[in-house]
């Protein structure tokens, strides 16, 4: 039969033994939880840098068009007929609007077909026709990145909903693991007071 001294003693040893393997696994949780926090943290800066290029492709790919339009509304409408005018103005208004890239590229080589034909007969500068198509092209390439960013967007929702609860876990297991920590920490006190 053992003895008081050596029971508090078998009491203190398991106490510390689980103050050991406890504390072993929160600086484990507290480690991961950092780094989740800190990936979290780098996944929303990510996050904000794609939605300002985002807003900026969307920006510039209408001020290339835009710049496209006020030229060909300058050097080129004056000198067409009002029927060949208005179908290139109806045509630059549709690569304007919200299409998929696919679809824009067509459109943009129709477009720049119609126009070759155009400029050619009414015999003006290629110079005007290249501007034109360099601004286009430009548009386009901006629609191209843009879809890109789109698409990302999706996987940071995904990724920011995984590490938000990857967080969410690993708090609950640090308060958890911490106040265990504390428990048997309070115990080894209440038991040395017994201690001979």
């Amino acid at each position: 039969m053992p003895t008081e001294e050596e029971l508090i003693s078998a009491v203190m040893e398991k106490h510390r033994r689980f103050l050991e393997d406890d504390r072993k696994k929160f600086e484990e949780i507290n480690s991961r939880l950092n780094q989740i926090e800190e990936d979290a943290k780098n996944l929303k800066n990510s996050k904000i840098k794609f939605l300002e290029r985002k807003e900026i492709l969307k920006e510039k790919r209408q001020q290339f068009y835009h710049q496209a339009e006020a030229l060909l509304e300058r050097e080129l409408f004056p000198k067409l007929n009002q029927t060949a005018a208005n179908k290139l103005e109806e045509d630059i208004k549709k690569l304007k609007g919200q299409v998929e890239p696919d679809e824009e590229q067509k459109l943009k080589d129709s477009f720049i077909e119609n126009l070759r034909e155009t400029v050619r007969v009414t015999e003006l500068e290629e110079n005007l026709f290249l501007q034109i198509q360099v601004r286009l092209e430009e548009a386009r390439n901006s629609n191209l990145e843009l879809k890109g960013i789109v698409g990302s967007e999706k996987q940071f929702e995904e990724d920011d909903n995984s590490k938000n609860e990857e967080i969410s876990k690993s708090k609950s297991q640090h308060k958890w693991l911490n106040s265990k920590i504390k428990n048997h920490e309070e115990a080894l006190n209440y038991w040395e007071k017994f201690k001979k």
